[in-house]
């Protein structure tokens, strides 16, 4: 079976594309992305290709050179070529951010947003079995979990890999054989990058001194990984609710979600599933919880004194009881570890559809699915967006100094601090507006303004309704 029918065929039993899907194609020039893009061409599963090439201004000698080449291959292919121009320099000093991180934060943001605009399906990436085995070296020395060591998936929200099963030699084969041709970046021999210490020096080291089919015995070891991970998953998620209570706590009206994780459960489980049902418990009450903060959790709910309290990010509280730990978020008046909370601070979970009275606001949240062929006007403070794209329970709660979001039909991210200026909210009231996320991503500022990537499509089923109004007695 040759290159293209292996590649046809993993797109096939892996539901990666389907027959005339638009795909959004990353082209570096290098050797692998140009083998993706012919190969993509010329399968027999016919699809719309979008190349893209970003130019991260790091080598303005080799930029136009690579440009030149992608562009007559798109000419001669027929196929749509875009370049996008990011600013890596800006980012690494505004969000303390390395010269790797910034670059691939930013390619896959200006991806992203060529996406988004020519309403395409998926974004292709390059990535070999090759860059697999250097990703888990990588992060194992950076300390992943078992999780991040078992790799880079096929198929991951909008990101596809059609090459993750081939290595970087069948693919200079590909291209050798039929005449085409690549170019080659010189960053790839800067020895700054840990990525090209790994794969220059340490990957040669270990075949040559310890085991010459290392890179095979590695991506046997992955696909273990990912197995036992998602067994795990499963696992956790089975027996999730025995371990685990969820209610709400009522005072003076005031109705905030909690949780608590009962001991006489949670100590049978073994210690793997404990950290996953930790991990959920935390996700649940919209925390993003730390390694370290797990094992905390669960050492207090193995030793720690009753009435012993753990301090979480957004003003959440586990204390320790005779029955389990109780996660609560703080009730109104209630100082946050360390500082006073904003004025009119708002912190609340929305399970599902139904109408949600704000505390200290007079307002309230009307959340309610729609025929996504419904066409009546939208009300005042209403924003419809895509339920495929979300998941319950949603967390309403004040905007944070320095959060980002990306503005319906805008060209790329912005400080909500700013867009909330732009539309002349008055300064008391711009430091706690209200935004619903769903898990952590933001997907609308109430009342204003929805994220991009959670807006109607052609393809959009299923609608959702946030109407953001004045309570009604």
């Amino acid at each position: 079976m040759d290159i293209l029918d292996r590649i046809a065929h993993l797109i096939r039993s892996h539901n990666l594309f389907v027959e005339n899907d638009r795909i959004v194609v990353a082209v570096s020039g290098g050797a692998d992305s140009m083998a993706l893009l012919h190969i993509l061409a010329g399968i027999t599963l016919p699809l719309e290709l979008i190349a893209v090439y970003v130019d991260h201004g790091l080598r303005p000698q080799e930029t136009p050179h690579e440009r030149n080449i992608i562009a007559g291959i798109c000419r001669t292919l027929n196929i749509i070529f875009k370049v996008r121009a990011v600013n890596v320099q800006k980012i690494m000093a505004k969000e303390k951010k390395s010269l790797e991180e910034a670059a691939r934060i930013l390619r896959y943001r200006a991806l992203e947003e060529v996406r988004q605009q020519h309403d395409a399906r998926y974004i292709a990436v390059g990535h070999t079995a090759d860059d697999q085995v250097e990703e888990f070296f990588i992060r194992l020395l950076r300390g992943s979990s078992s999780r991040g060591l078992s790799g880079m998936k096929t198929k991951r929200d909008r990101i596809v890999r059609p090459l993750l099963f081939e290595n970087k030699a069948s693919l200079v084969t590909f291209l050798t054989d039929r005449g085409l041709p690549w170019c080659l970046d010189s960053s790839n021999m800067d020895h700054h990058f840990l990525r090209n210490r790994v794969r220059l020096h340490l990957l040669p080291l270990l075949e040559k001194e310890f085991n010459p089919s290392l890179r095979k015995t590695i991506l046997q070891h992955m696909d273990i990984l990912a197995e036992e991970d998602n067994y795990l998953d499963r696992q956790a998620a089975s027996i999730f609710n025995q371990c685990v209570e969820l209610s709400e706590m009522s005072v003076e009206n005031d109705r905030r979600p909690q949780l608590v994780v009962k001991n006489e459960f949670f100590r049978a489980v073994h210690p793997a599933i404990q950290r996953r049902i930790i991990e959920k418990s935390c996700w649940r009450m919209g925390v993003r919880p730390t390694y370290e903060q797990i094992c905390a959790i669960i050492e207090c709910i193995r030793s720690g004194r009753n009435g012993s309290e753990l301090h979480l990010e957004n003003g959440v509280r586990a204390e320790k009881s005779p029955l389990g730990l109780r996660f609560a978020r703080p009730l109104p008046g209630d100082l946050l570890r360390g500082s006073a909370p904003p004025a009119a601070s708002i912190s609340q979970f929305i399970p599902g559809p139904g109408t949600y009275a704000v505390t200290g606001t007079g307002k309230e949240l009307v959340v309610k699915e729609i025929s996504a062929a419904d066409t009546k006007e939208k009300s005042p403070g209403e924003l419809r967006l895509d339920l495929a794209r979300i998941s319950f329970p949603l967390l309403l709660r004040s905007c944070r100094a320095g959060e980002r979001f990306h503005p319906c039909g805008g060209p790329g991210s912005k400080k909500i601090s700013r867009y909330l200026n732009e539309r002349k909210i008055p300064a008391k009231e711009r430091a706690a507006w209200p935004v619903v996320l769903s898990e952590d991503k933001i997907i609308a500022l109430v009342g204003l303004q929805l994220d991009h990537n959670f807006r109607i499509l052609r393809s959009t089923s299923r609608v959702l309704s946030l109407c953001w109004q004045d309570r009604k007695s």
